[in-house]
């Protein structure tokens, strides 16, 4: 596994994680080497200049750099998820692409754009609320309507305007900002279709359901963050961790076993979906419960903004209300 676990970088990670809340951005020292590590490409097959890990090793990998940091972890999810589009892209994009240093792809999944064809590309506008790493990327991804269907468009950093709208309580470092898209024209070619029957790349990670990814690697950023928590937390002893870590490794069980189904052509189930779905939400809903529990053995250090404590506290509770993670009752 290519992920740097080395004391130096996790210290440089904590060490900055204050100054990266202020900034609202991770710092140029540790971007540098998650771009270094191949951190963003670590679902993409090595013909696409990726890191080739199998798809539970990579869930497993951002779950270790939640664990680091909850910044760190979601930004890379976050900005990872949309370069696995690559294998949705046509063909011409991919040595546009890759052959540039420091490629940093995020984006939204509102629907928040509409698009018009026009002269073998589209007319295009649109504003989208929030996309995790806007500071640092180099191409965004969205979603327009295009006369009643849902199309993803590449967007280059030049074509879009960024709006510091990320104000939360938490997850301050990921950049999370807005965007919009004044009217202006793109070419076709960079329309897309996430769907595993379009993917233009044959290898088996883009077989994979969309919301199956989403789920998995959202999930394990609020496992991480959990793990670093407990281990922060003083009195941990009084609060049983067990149901939280029982829920932990049956999602990633589910993981490893669908991930098999995708690699012999067979899967996954229909099913598959609502069931780590389900998943996700529930392992949420018991992380939120834990974390609290044991937040009330906590000294008053543990609602000082600058301890880390507090920050990995504020960040699962932000996490948390992901759309794909909160139960909607």
């Amino acid at each position: 596994m290519n992920i740097d676990t080395s004391v130096e970088f996790i210290k440089l990670v904590r060490d900055t994680a204050r100054e990266a809340e202020l900034r609202g951005e991770l710092p140029e020292a540790v971007w540098d080497q998650v771009i270094t590590a191949n951190w963003l490409n670590l679902y993409l097959p090595i013909d696409l200049r990726g890191m080739g890990m199998e798809f539970p090793e990579a869930v497993e990998t951002l779950e270790k750099l939640a664990w680091i940091d909850g910044s760190l972890g979601w930004t890379i999810t976050l900005c990872s998820g949309a370069h696995w589009f690559l294998g949705f892209l046509d063909k011409t994009l991919h040595a546009d692409l890759l052959i540039q240093e420091g490629l940093c792809i995020t984006g939204s999944g509102n629907a928040g754009g509409t698009a018009v064809p026009l002269d073998g590309g589209y007319w295009i506008k649109g504003e989208w609320p929030h996309a995790s790493g806007a500071s640092k990327a180099t191409y965004l991804t969205a979603n327009f309507n295009v006369q009643g269907t849902i199309v993803a468009m590449l967007l280059h950093a030049d074509e879009v305007e960024l709006i510091g709208n990320w104000s939360t309580m938490g997850m301050k470092a990921t950049a999370s900002n807005g965007f919009k898209v004044t009217p202006q024209w793109i070419p076709a070619r960079r329309a897309f279709v996430i769907d595993p029957e379009r993917a233009t790349h044959p290898d088996p990670v883009f077989k994979l359901p969309f919301e199956l990814l989403a789920a998995y690697t959202l999930a394990v950023n609020i496992t991480g963050m959990v793990k670093r928590f407990v281990e922060l937390a003083e009195h941990q002893s009084r609060i049983s961790t067990e149901p939280f870590n029982q829920l932990r490794m049956e999602l990633l069980q589910t993981c490893r076993d669908n991930w098999e189904q995708v690699k012999q052509g067979i899967g996954p189930e229909p099913s598959a979906i609502d069931v780590v779905s389900a998943q996700a939400r529930s392992i949420t809903r018991q992380a939120l419960q834990l974390i609290q529990n044991l937040y009330g053995y906590q000294s008053l250090a543990g609602a000082k903004e600058d301890s880390e404590l507090n920050r990995v506290w504020r960040n699962i509770h932000t996490a948390a209300l992901h759309p794909l993670l909160r139960s909607i009752l």
